[in-house]
């Protein structure tokens, strides 16, 4: 058995950590983000003498990693930790500990120090303990419950148009039906907003605490992605799993300033569940901006009542009023009176834009957005985008990435709400991170050929299957077409690598040409690139396919197009068009010879 560790872990941060650990014991460790990497790392260097895994991983979630892990002739001597954020899954997982071979399990909230003896107790051979049982959390469900309550989030009118458009453009965003924000109150599960959902649930507004997969992002604090819940052995004998309502979940949890989950943001299919650890990132980046919207919204409401009940209320006394709060607040925000004025902002605010606090008070709005403008790469195009934040506006949310003081990615939101005397504006600045660019890049980097513009082959495949459900919940046909550079080795020998990176350049170009609007091409590997074609049957893609080699001064290729059949899994589809590309090189191949 090869001498590794292999973590199965999302988060880029718990990952490095848990690789701290193994390394300490010896081992060399492996990282991987989901289910899918964790299988391919297996197959190619064998069982690891370590896995640690989460329960919850995107792609193939760790209850069927272990199942296939121990089906693996050399897997019998893995030893195997699990490290999960969720209680109720923990449980299960012990219950079937002996089939899946697992040897420990922990919270995510458990020490390093606790981890660090776990690894060293399970790798020496000692049998683990029987977990904890879950903590009592009922005072801090009690001040969940509480925060929900005050902020007024619960009411009886119909979903609020800004977040059913949110709900909306997160289904669209994710290639999913139903998208959902929740609160998870004491008994059930009530939808503030939603869109895809059955008639009898839109109608309801709500399910079962018992029921709600929501529930567990709220008692986890964590995202929990569910790639296949018909398959899962907590998840599959929930009521709206078995009614055909639930076959995959992903949700992200609503966690306000002080610590509170309010509920989450999700996303739901029928069928699995197409969605990387960068898909889980920025659902949950997501859910944080929704979450400080929705207190950003309680705020003002509470505002708006306080000046109703107390009438003899001045514009000067309201103000004064929100200044605390605009203080006390950890997000950078100025306080804009009636009339454009700015009247308080805070430290946050100071630090973000390098202006001095006394400064605001003498500013003028105008000369606020410029001072904001000026710190971007387009100050005129970004003046005429802050100017839409005009005292009549509904609000104005947009992004801005800043060059100075520091370079850093802002999200601001201006949002006007009545005091005695007019309207006022609270305006947020809500800081996305210095270091983000960075990180956006290599992402971009990783999801993206750099020689071709193109999909990297793992970008690619992903959106392939997520194309691939979108096309059969739609009922239209999905091809896939296979197109191989012929002659790039002797390109690359002959007339040098910078011939052959052309080469690959050009064939890129033809192949999106061909590709958009319809679908989108992948630099599959090598020379090779994909087309997905959604819309597309069997008939159509091979007329395609011809136009490929017809096409006036693209490259020589060798190609191939398949369709999917029926229920056919995508993987699978994948593999059948790999296959026919192969027959085509061969057929070639025999041709040239003759």
């Amino acid at each position: 058995m090869r001498r590794y560790a292999l973590i199965a872990e999302p988060d880029p941060q718990r990952a490095a950590g848990l690789l701290s650990l193994v390394t300490e014991e010896g081992l060399e460790g492996v990282v991987t983000k989901d289910g899918v990497e964790a299988t391919e790392v297996v197959r190619q260097r064998g069982a690891p003498l370590l896995l640690v895994t989460d329960l919850a991983l995107p792609r193939l979630d760790g209850f069927t990693l272990l199942t296939w892990l121990r089906e693996q002739e050399d897997a019998a001597g893995t030893q195997v930790v699990v490290v999960t954020a969720f209680d109720e899954l923990r449980v299960r997982a012990w219950q079937l500990k002996e089939p899946l071979g697992i040897h420990a399990l922990l919270s995510r909230r458990a020490s390093s120090e606790l981890m660090r003896d776990m690894l060293r107790r399970v790798l020496s051979g000692q049998l683990a303990p029987q977990p904890a049982a879950p903590e009592s959390t009922s005072e801090q469900e009690r001040q969940r419950l509480a925060s929900i309550a005050a902020m007024r989030l619960v009411d009886d009118g119909p979903p609020e148009a800004e977040l059913q458009q949110l709900v909306t453009e997160v289904a669209q965003a994710f290639g999913v039906p139903v998208a959902l924000l929740t609160l998870v109150l004491g008994e059930r599960q009530w939808f503030k907003a939603h869109v895809g959902l059955p008639s009898s649930l839109a109608k309801d507004r709500g399910t079962p605490r018992d029921w709600a997969f929501c529930h567990h992002v709220v008692q986890g604090r964590e995202p929990l992605v569910v790639p296949d819940a018909r398959r899962h052995p907590f998840f599959r004998d929930n009521p709206l799993v078995r009614d055909g309502i639930v076959g995959s979940y992903a949700g992200a949890p609503l966690l306000t300033s002080t610590g509170e989950v309010l509920g989450s943001l999700c996303v739901i299919d029928t069928r699995p569940l197409v969605l990387g650890a960068e898909d889980l990132a920025a659902l949950r980046e997501l859910a944080s901006r929704v979450a400080e919207d929705l207190e950003q919204r309680a705020r003002a409401k509470q505002a708006a009542v306080k000046a109703q009940v107390e009438p003899a209320l001045t514009e000067a006394s309201a103000l004064a009023l929100l200044r605390e709060a605009v203080q006390a607040l950890d997000v950078a925000a100025l306080l804009v009176a009636p009339g454009r004025k700015p009247f308080a902002s805070n430290a946050a605010l100071t630090d973000l834009l390098g202006l001095p606090a006394d400064a605001f008070p003498a500013m003028t709005f105008d000369a606020f957005c410029q001072h904001v403008a000026g710190l971007t790469a387009d100050p005129a195009g970004t003046l005429r985008q802050l100017d839409l934040a005009s005292e009549s506006s509904r609000g104005l949310r947009m992004s801005l990435v800043l060059e100075r003081p520091q370079a850093r990615r802002l999200r601001w939101v201006a949002r006007p709400f009545p005091v005695p005397g007019g309207v006022a504006q609270m305006l947020t600045l809500s800081d996305m991170g210095h270091t983000r660019p960075a990180r956006e890049e290599r992402e971009r980097q990783y999801r993206m050929d750099g020689l071709t513009g193109l999909d990297s082959r793992r970008a690619g495949e992903e959106r392939v299957l997520r194309e691939i459900g979108r096309c059969r919940r739609d009922g239209v046909p999905f091809s896939v077409l296979l197109a191989d550079l012929v002659g790039l080795g002797r390109i690359n020998a002959t007339r040098g690598f910078d011939a052959g990176d052309a080469a690959l350049r050009d064939g890129a170009r033809v192949a999106e040409a061909l590709a958009v609007p319809r679908g989108f091409a992948v630099r599959w590997e090598g020379g090779a690139f994909l087309l997905g074609l959604p819309g597309v049957d069997a008939e159509q893609a091979e007329s395609m396919r011809r136009k490929l080699h017809d096409t006036p001064g693209a490259p020589e290729v060798v190609s191939a197009a398949v369709t999917i059949e029926g229920e056919e899994d995508p993987q699978g589809t994948l593999a059948r068009a790999q296959a026919a590309l192969a027959r085509a090189k061969t057929e070639q191949r025999s041709h040239r010879m003759e």
